[in-house]
């Protein structure tokens, strides 16, 4: 009688272990395909972010020539300034020359 219920004892113990291992292979068989899906998905992100630092370095290029642009025009106003300053003070000059010269040339007031 030992024999058969060894017997039993195997079959019912093989049967176990290839329930165990079909979950396990079904487990497994999932968390490939959730691995393949998690690759592609990483494989567009990787696309994604390439395009945006690309965008990136586009854009602070862009902004780097505006700045440059925007300093140099503030910088040809500033003298544009300057040079109106020196202007008005030499017109203001020749005028209070004028001014005095003719002052000078004035006959005294008769009393």
């Amino acid at each position: 009688m030992a024999l058969p219920t060894i017997g039993l004892v195997a079959f019912f113990g093989s049967q176990w272990l290839d329930g165990r291992i079909d979950a396990v292979t079904k487990t497994a068989d999932l968390s490939n395909v959730v691995a393949g899906k998690a690759n592609d998905v990483a494989g567009r992100v990787n696309d994604r972010l390439i395009a945006v630092e690309t965008k990136q370095v586009q854009d602070m290029a862009a902004n780097e020539r505006f700045q440059n642009g925007t300093l140099n025009r503030l910088d040809r106003v500033q003298d544009s300034i300057v040079g109106l300053s020196n202007a008005v003070a030499a017109l203001t000059a020749t005028l209070q020359a004028i001014a005095e010269d003719r002052n000078r040339n004035r006959p005294p007031p008769e009393r």
